[in-house]
């Protein structure tokens, strides 16, 4: 039993290496100096912090990592909020169409956001958003997964403490708001992390929606910064990229327990 759980640790070990090491690489190529970069097929051959002051001192990347954070919070607060009322009505109410209607939100799981680019970009043009916050968050507050992963955890609150408020004279948003919700705090703090990464890493809805540069999010100020004067300045180049991960990668890191265990949680009640 103990040979086979070393070698279980080995695999996982070797696996998580294996997806840490493009990320490592790529830290290692923004602290080598220019003239090692290629010189040698390891990238900790030296240390400089010239890359990232040159980054910082042509890009505004306060500003751009500002926009992300403004983006990626209104896009998991949204999130959160949209999932949150929705679970709670399909486990507290009861209404025509109910089942139909939830079948939706899973459909809606299946679809990629990626095809609903098209439309959403014309709706956010026709309304004058363009190159605004509110363009780039509202057709991003898809609350489809969020929206079963909470519905299954209220299925399973015991139904005796929400009786026993009503009989206190709880009504609907009590009953949410000081009971279920702080009772749910990990699965929301899970879900609300998993959305804050995955809008702060997005890149393809706000290259199209917010074109300007004062507008531009930190992948797309990286894209952007790749095409031009960084194409050739690898270290450069490496080092916004450091900068434009590192923020989702620790804060992942950080809540790693909460985020694992809920998921899992959410499939074992599936």
């Amino acid at each position: 039993m103990a040979r086979r759980r070393a070698w279980l640790a080995a695999l996982l070990g070797a696996a998580a290496l294996l997806n840490l090491a493009p990320f490592l690489y790529q830290v290692g190529l923004s602290l080598a100096p220019s003239e090692r970069i290629f010189s040698s097929p390891w990238p900790f051959m030296g240390f400089t912090l010239d890359h990232y002051r040159y980054v910082l001192e042509k890009l505004p990347m306060w500003q751009y990592a500002w926009n992300t954070l403004v983006f990626a919070l209104g896009v998991s607060l949204g999130h959160l909020l949209l999932s949150l009322l929705a679970a709670y009505a399909f486990v507290r109410y009861r209404f025509p169409l109910q089942e139909a209607l939830f079948a939706l939100f899973l459909v809606s799981l299946m679809v990629p956001f990626v095809v609903t680019y098209l439309p959403s970009y014309l709706l956010v043009a026709k309304m004058g958003l363009l190159n605004t916050f509110p363009g780039l968050i509202l057709p991003m507050l898809t609350a489809g997964y969020g929206v079963f992963l909470l519905r299954q955890h209220f299925r399973h609150f015991p139904r005796e403490i929400l009786e026993a408020a009503l009989v206190d004279g709880a009504d609907g948003f009590a009953l949410l708001f000081r009971i279920l919700a702080p009772a749910s705090l990990p699965t929301l703090v899970a879900l609300f992390l998993i959305a804050l990464i995955g809008a702060w890493n997005q890149f393809v809805w706000p290259g199209l929606v917010a074109n300007r540069p004062d507008m531009y999010v930190l992948t797309v100020a990286v894209q952007r910064f790749a095409g031009g004067e960084g194409g050739s300045a690898w270290g450069p180049l490496m080092a916004a990229s450091v900068i434009a991960t590192l923020p989702a990668f620790l804060l992942f890191l950080l809540f790693r327990r909460v985020v694992l265990e809920t998921f899992m949680e959410g499939g074992v009640r599936a």
